[in-house]
């Protein structure tokens, strides 16, 4: 009987060690939803987190776990956003989202990845339902605080007599960029500067001779990459000159920099995280994968590396069963942390909306060199 009884505590025990070694080598599974085909793709998020995951899993994962990344395309319309996330939430394995970079997911799945109980770390943020989510938490300042910290250079360090603003007006977005505004104005005292728009793809040369015709000394504007390079290619072919251009956080890349090694304009950007021209070992890091992956140096795919390294450290501090529920409360549950990458602590906590990175600093293009344009990170409160 007794002998009975110790086969059976062996047999149970060699199958809960089987068990657990099964549990142990299971692929921890991660997506995104983010904008890869539509005429606005901006798939480098993505991208450059799938680099960092593959450099966790090439040196054992996460306690011997793999992260399997699924990023999937949003598409050009709500629907084929929402089968995006349709597809990624049916498997209840799925236990956060990261790195995800595109115009229609906020606006067509918040509430779903609320319902869900799933976190959404994103790596480019751009809808204003992105920052009005319990469950979506942005990497990167965003368009919004980056407005509001473009008109603060502006007029602190640059000293505009004249400052003007143009945003894309892409769905949704023109809302937001106007109370950023608004709220910048009641927390500085000072008027906010008159908001043009332009639509993309458009003529823009109307309203670029209407700036010029407003006698504004410092333009600020909202594009992205393209948008930027058009902008300007469009400016210097009307012969416009003696305006000061200040560009939001997608303008601070290589691309831009190389367009531009013989310009005379003053072109400026605001850089969300340490600027890529840094030395510092955690830049140069950063910098090495994304050579090796074969991605741009940009600000997106600073978001996207940051996005993959906030959510490993958060893996690794986690005691017992990495499920949905317990990767959405660790990232809740973590103090501020400090990294090398971000002008401020990044804190998630459990709000009903979120912007933990409202830091910039200002770059300023020089002779095709991007140079840091200011002694100090510039830090807004939450006004957005």
């Amino acid at each position: 009987m007794a002998w009975t009884r110790w086969a059976r505590i062996l047999a149970c025990a060699g199958l809960c060690i089987g068990a657990a070694q099964a549990q142990s080598s299971r692929p921890i599974k991660v997506g995104a939803v983010s904008a890869l085909s539509s005429g606005a793709a901006f798939p480098e998020s993505a991208q450059a987190a799938k680099a960092y995951f593959d450099t966790v899993n090439a040196n054992g994962g996460i306690a011997g776990r793999p992260i399997q990344y699924q990023s999937l395309d949003e598409g050009s319309t709500p629907a084929t956003a929402s089968r995006a996330a349709t597809q990624l939430l049916a498997d209840p394995e799925l236990v956060v989202l990261v790195g995800s970079s595109g115009v229609l997911d906020c606006a067509v799945n918040a509430q779903r990845y609320e319902a869900a109980g799933i976190v959404s770390l994103q790596g480019g943020s751009v809808a204003p339902q992105c920052y009005r989510s319990s469950h979506i938490v942005p990497v990167n300042n965003g368009p919004y605080i980056g407005l509001a910290s473009a008109v603060t250079f502006a007029r602190t360090q640059l000293k505009s007599r004249k400052l003007c603003a143009v945003a894309i007006d892409l769905p949704g977005m023109l809302a937001g960029y106007t109370q950023a505004l608004q709220r910048l104005a009641e927390h500085s005292g000072t008027p906010s500067p008159p908001l043009e728009t332009v639509a993309l793809g458009a003529d823009w040369t109307p309203v670029l001779n209407k700036l010029e015709a407003s006698a504004c000394d410092v333009v600020v504007f909202t594009g992205h990459e393209a948008a930027v390079l058009q902008w300007l290619q469009t400016a210097r072919a009307m012969g416009m000159s003696g305006i000061t251009w200040v560009f939001l956080a997608p303008a601070y890349t290589a691309a831009v920099a190389r367009a531009h090694v013989h310009s005379a304009d003053n072109i400026y950007a605001m850089s969300e995280y340490e600027p890529w021209i840094s030395r510092s070992l955690p830049s140069q890091d950063w910098r090495e994968l994304m050579r090796q992956a074969n991605l741009p140096l940009s600000g997106l795919s600073q978001g996207g590396y940051l996005s993959a390294q906030m959510l490993v450290r958060t893996l690794r501090s986690i005691r017992g069963p990495i499920t949905r529920a317990s990767v959405t409360q660790a990232l809740r549950q973590h103090p501020p942390q400090d990294h090398p990458l971000l002008g401020m602590p990044f804190f998630i906590g459990t709000a009903d909306h979120h912007s933990p990175n409202r830091s910039a600093l200002p770059m300023r293009l020089v002779n095709g060199i991007w140079r840091i344009a200011a002694p100090d990170w510039i830090r807004l409160p939450d006004v957005y």
